[in-house]
């Protein structure tokens, strides 16, 4: 198995769909594909923004087998804070360390952005298997997010 991380394509969007059911399946959120696919802008690389889409590809089978979206943000504390969200790695290719490779390629990313700080947020049912692995990348658990889901509009 040989593993490359790079930035999406829009060919990568039925891939990382699919990802995406699967981890709105695990985690319980509701996961519209017709709102992905117009959003697809926004998972392309731009220089001037501070967001962009990471994907793991089996180079063998040319396969998307994982995903992350970054994004470096301004609080409002002015604190430039990067964020790790949506990462999931297909079934068959956990625990094989391609969810690792994705992050440290984000945090490398992120540190030539030159964030203060960089969070994670963990879905509930995987805190127990994620925390050590993320420890091992250097993160701390601060705090737990809490969500309200409102109707449609």
């Amino acid at each position: 198995m040989k593993i490359k991380i790079r930035n999406y394509q829009t060919s990568d969007s039925d891939g990382t769909m699919l990802l995406m059911r699967t981890l709105a399946s695990e985690i319980g959120f509701t996961f519209n594909p017709e709102k992905w696919r117009e959003s697809d802008y926004l998972r392309l690389f731009s220089p001037g923004l501070r967001r962009q889409t990471l994907v793991a590809e089996d180079e063998e089978t040319g396969k998307v087998v994982g995903m992350g979206i970054i994004e470096a943000r301004l609080e409002p504390t002015g604190q430039l804070v990067g964020y790790l969200t949506n990462w999931v790695v297909d079934k068959k290719y956990r625990d094989k360390g391609v969810g690792k490779m994705l992050a440290e390629a984000a945090i490398e990313i992120l540190s030539k952005l030159k964030v203060d700080v960089i969070r994670v947020n963990v879905g509930m049912h995987f805190v127990d298997k994620l925390s050590k692995r993320l420890e091992k990348l250097g993160f701390t658990p601060i705090y737990v997010v809490f969500e309200k889901k409102l109707e449609a509009r």
